[in-house]
């Protein structure tokens, strides 16, 4: 994802499936955007977390 790496180190992020709606909170850039264990499907970014980084 290139567009997290010119931003900060880590990058805490809220993904969905968009299938049956399960989310999961992953770091970027050290991890890839997964696939959902029930669907198999690629998940979607839902939000960026940064709450209390300012």
């Amino acid at each position: 994802m290139e567009l997290f790496k010119n931003r900060y180190k880590r990058e805490f992020i809220e993904v969905v499936c968009p299938k049956c709606k399960q989310t999961k909170i992953i770091c970027l850039p050290e991890e890839e955007i997964p696939t959902c264990e029930y669907c198999k499907v690629k998940m979607n970014i839902k939000e960026v977390l940064t709450e209390g980084k300012y």
